[in-house]
Formats: C-alpha cells, structure tokens, sequence
C-alpha cells in the first residue's frame, strides 16, 4: 500500500445499510398509509390499479429521499471487535 492511498476504516461511520433500508421501507408504508387515509378522509371510496400503484412508487421515492436526508445525522452504531 502506497503512502498516498487512503486508508479504509475498519468499520463505516454512520448506521449500517441494512438499518438504513428498513427505515426506508417503514418511512414509506407510513407514507402512503396516510396517503390513501387522505384520500378516504377527502371522499374517495375507490381508486384504480394504476392510482394504488402511483401512491406507492411516490411514497417508496418520498421514503427513499427522508432517509437520505436523516442517514448523516444518525449516529454511528458502535460493535465490539471481532475476536
């Protein structure tokens, strides 16, 4: 290894992906239940295929977007060395 190569660290900062995705998917299924909550608040009694389809991709992308935002400001997850 040359001196000008940068190290990686042992373990990446920040949370691990795994926790990271399943924040994503739990942001989204709140998401869009409280998508199609409004819309049967707003007097919607059905929506098409392709409607159910729109509001989970949008809430999938929403999900998506939140959690990119919050994943630098969460804190690193400390495990002990492997022995």
């Amino acid at each position: 290894m040359s001196p000008t190569t940068p190290r990686r660290p042992d373990a990446p900062a920040g949370p691990p992906r795994w926790l990271l995705v399943l924040l994503a998917a739990g942001i989204s299924l709140v998401l869009a239940a409280v998508v199609l909550v409004v819309l049967s608040a707003v007097g919607v009694e059905t929506i098409s295929s392709l409607g159910f389809v729109a509001v989970i991709v949008v809430a999938a992308l929403a999900g998506g977007w939140v959690t990119r935002q919050l994943a630098p400001r969460l804190p690193a997850v400390r495990r002990p060395p492997r022995g």
